[in-house]
C-alpha cells in the first residue's frame, strides 16, 4: 500500500532533508520498517518520542494502526502540556 510520509523537520536527516516521502505498509509499525529500510537510522527517530496523524487523526497508539492505500501519515514530534 503506497503511504504518503511527511516528516518534521527534526526527523529528516536520514532523508537528506526532504520532507515528503513515499512508503509502503498495511500498518504503522510496517510502514516504519519500510522507512527504516529506505532511510537507516529512521525507524528508531520515528519510535521514539513522535506522534503519529493519520488523514487528519491523532492516533494514540499507532503500532498497528491499519493504513489505507493512498494515506497521509504526518511523524511530528511531542509535545508536553500542563
Amino acid at each position: 500500500m503506497a503511504v504518503r510520509v511527511h516528516l518534521s523537520s527534526n526527523l529528516r536527516g536520514p532523508t537528506g532533508g526532504v520532507a515528503e516521502v513515499e512508503a509502503e505498509g498495511a500498518t504503522v509499525g510496517a510502514l516504519i520498517d519500510d522507512l527504516d529500510r529506505r532511510y537507516p537510522g529512521l525507524g528508531d527517530a520515528l519510535r521514539a518520542g513522535v506522534s503519529v496523524v493519520i488523514d487528519g487523526l491523532l492516533i494514540a497508539h499507532p503500532e498497528y494502526e491499519p493504513l489505507a492505500d493512498g494515506a497521509v501519515v504526518y511523524f511530528v514530534p511531542q509535545t508536553a502540556g500542563g
